[in-house]
């Protein structure tokens, strides 16, 4: 899967929180993450900064329940950690 993507990098933790999610869930995050790596400023990702404890680590939405998170790095490049639940 990574070789798909043009500015996303993935961590080891970003497959393994994936593969807990339903078939169902899994291609959520995958269709958010073609979305993400091609323009993050689409509306419906909601990409913002956390704050807090998780300040510097930023979010986008695969769907209203599922979210994905992420650091940024050099060149427009992104780090992606993890998958979760809302508010998981």
């Amino acid at each position: 899967m990574p070789s798909a993507y043009r500015t996303l990098d993935f961590a080891d933790t970003f497959f393994e929180s994936l593969i807990t999610f339903p078939a169902r869930d899994q291609r959520r995050f995958v269709r958010a993450l073609g979305v993400l790596d091609g323009n993050e400023r689409t509306p419906s990702l909601r990409v913002h900064e956390l704050q807090g404890d998780m300040a510097g680590t930023w979010s986008a939405s695969a769907s209203d329940e599922l979210r994905m998170t992420f650091l940024r790095a050099a060149g427009g490049r992104k780090l992606m950690l993890t998958c979760s639940r809302h508010y998981a």
